[in-house]
This record gives structure tokens, C-alpha cells and sequence, in this order.
């Protein structure tokens, strides 16, 4: 069987870099209502990602010169996430350092300018029409007394993955893309309106429960191995300071005094046993040595892990031999 390749006609080269032009076109458009008369020139070391009501703009490799421009303002809400604290900014005659981690937040209209850095800026902008954000605003009574003039506020958790959605969606060009977008871009001006007021989403216990059974599930298949605090944290996906907290919740002990119990709980097993030495136990277990076995041992138990295994080997002598003189009295 024969296959034949088949080729794009020069009518549809021209009808695809037509399309391909119309869209760039259209997205262009988006930025402009957003940034205000901004040229591709000045966004030539930003990437850019916009919907009709929200934009995402990333430096990369240098300055926006748009950004540079003396005493510009947006039609737009302006936030920034700064990445670090080399950038400047100008409003009235001051100075405004960016705060590494921070949000910046500036309101439409407001006349100002970033100073040229000799490092390249690192941040997200992100604009948002006013429409929009005014509209869903609204719903937070706190907002109303709230005045964007180049104050920090501090940033949602969840923001940066949603910033991260949106760049992937703008890019992807799927089918519904422009519906995925628009969603988003409620949810970012819902997560954006959250942090400058304050407002904190309640803990989800559940999803906590099922990270720290994830770390549980780890640990028991490696008490042999070296663990951390900082390991568990990882693979529960939070900071070392937050699994400390939320193990403590769920479990009532701080994650290392569980790590110690599970590997106590295994070397007893072991121990009655009775097939491997105190020194293959306290390997298996993550004790390192027999030494640090017998401390934790006398610590917990009062007694030592041979004197542990001797009692246990004697309770069961006793226990059999009160069992046989149990079955020779039925005859």
C-alpha cells in the first residue's frame, strides 16, 4: 500500500498566514485597551498574553520600554508581582522600590514610570480591564474603601498558578480557548480583589489529609532511608512550616516524632521476629547504628531492644506452657 503526501496549495499558505495575521491583529487590539497606545516596538522583550479583559506582561531579556515611558498610564488596573527588588518606580515625583514577593497595585489614569535598571526587571503585570474589575469588586464590601496609588499588597497563593494556566491557554490556541480565558481571568481578578483585601480561603482539611496520608504512605515504605522535614514537605507539596503545623493537626505529633514511632513500631515486629540481629533491625529501621536503637528503646520502653526481645520470648514460653496445661486438664 502507497501513501501520498499531500501539500498545502499556495491558496492556503496565503489563507493560513492570513488567519495567523487576522489573529495577531485581534491580539494586539486586546493589549492596546489594556496597556493603552503602546507600539510592538516597546513590547519587543515582553511576552505578552491577553483576552479581552485581562493581559500578562513578562519581561524577559530586558526592559518594557513601554514601561519606561515618562508619565504614561493604563485605561486598565495595573498589578505587579515582583520577582525581585531591582525595579523603581516613579509617581508624582516618588520613588517607589519594588518589594521582592509583594504585589504592586495601581488604578487607571495614575501617571507613572519605571526607572531603567542596569539588571533586567523580573515580574508579571498584569492589567485588567476596568470594567471587569469594577464589576466584580463589587461583591466585596471591603473594596469600597480601597484606593490603588502604588501600594503593596501581599499575593493570593493560588495566583501564580493561575497566571500559569493562563499564559499555557493563551498559547495553546485549542478550540473554547477564548472561553478558558475569560474564566480565568474572573478567577485571577477574584484572587487579585482577595489578597489586597485580605481576605483568606479557609484551610481545606481534606486535601491536608490526603497530603499528609501521601507522606505517611512514603515513609512506611522507606524507614530505612534518611528523612527530613524538608523531604516530607515536598512530597506533601507545602512549605516545611506548613507540614509542621498541619501533621501536628492531623496526627497530633510533629513529623519527626512520627517518623520515630513508625520506625519503633517496625523494629518491635522485627524483634519478635526473632530471625535478625539487633544491628540488621536498627539499619532496617533508619536507626543508623544499635546504639541509637537501644537509646530510643530505654527512652521509650525503659529497657533495651535484647531485653525487649527476651521478655517478649518469655511471655510467649508462658503463655504456650499455660495453654498446654490447659488442653492436658480438658482430658
Amino acid at each position: 500500500m502507497s501513501f501520498i503526501l499531500k501539500t498545502k496549495s499556495s491558496t492556503s499558505w496565503r489563507s493560513w498566514s492570513s488567519l495567523t495575521n487576522v489573529m495577531e491583529k485581534q491580539k494586539f487590539s486586546s493589549i492596546r485597551k489594556l496597556l493603552g497606545a503602546v507600539t510592538k516596538e516597546q513590547l519587543r522583550y515582553v511576552d505578552c498574553f491577553a483576552s479581552d479583559d485581562i493581559g500578562l506582561f513578562m519581561p524577559v531579556g530586558g526592559a518594557c520600554f513601554f514601561a519606561l515611558t515618562p508619565k504614561h498610564s493604563h485605561p486598565s488596573y495595573l498589578f505587579i508581582v515582583h520577582f525581585n527588588d531591582q525595579t523603581m518606580t516613579r509617581i508624582n515625583g516618588k520613588l517607589i522600590p519594588a518589594q521582592h514577593g509583594k504585589m504592586f497595585c495601581l488604578a487607571p489614569g495614575i501617571k507613572h514610570e519605571e526607572l531603567p535598571s542596569e539588571t533586567p526587571p523580573q515580574y508579571i503585570a498584569v492589567c485588567i480591564a476596568r470594567k471587569l474589575f469594577e464589576q466584580e469588586a463589587r461583591l466585596y464590601p471591603a473594596m469600597r474603601k480601597v484606593r490603588f496609588e502604588g501600594e503593596f499588597s501581599d499575593v493570593d497563593p493560588g495566583l501564580l498558578a493561575l497566571l500559569k494556566r493562563f499564559m499555557v491557554e493563551a498559547e495553546s490556541g485549542l478550540a473554547g480557548s477564548k472561553s478558558v480565558l475569560n474564566a480565568l481571568g474572573v478567577e485571577i481578578c477574584h484572587s487579585i480583589i482577595r489578597s489586597v483585601s485580605n481576605i483568606v480561603a479557609p484551610a481545606d482539611r481534606m486535601a491536608n489529609r490526603v497530603e499528609i496520608n501521601r507522606v505517611i504512605e512514603h515513609l512506611q515504605s522507606r524507614l530505612g532511608e534518611k528523612v527530613t522535614v524538608h523531604t516530607m514537605a515536598k512530597i506533601a507539596h507545602l512549605s516545611p512550616s506548613q507540614l509542621t503545623r498541619v501533621f501536628k493537626e492531623e496526627t497530633g505529633k510533629s513529623p519527626m516524632e512520627y517518623v520515630c514511632d513508625l520506625r519503633m513500631e517496625r523494629a518491635k515486629k522485627l524483634l519478635l521476629a526473632g530471625d535478625k540481629s539487633i544491628t540488621d533491625i536498627s539499619l532496617e529501621c533508619g536507626f543508623n547504628s544499635p546504639s541509637y536503637l537501644s537509646a530510643c528503646f530505654l527512652k521509650q520502653y525503659s529497657m533495651t531492644p535484647r531485653e525487649y526481645r527476651k521478655n517478649m520470648d518469655t511471655a510467649q514460653c508462658a503463655k504456650s506452657a499455660g495453654s498446654a496445661k490447659t488442653r492436658c486438664a480438658d482430658f
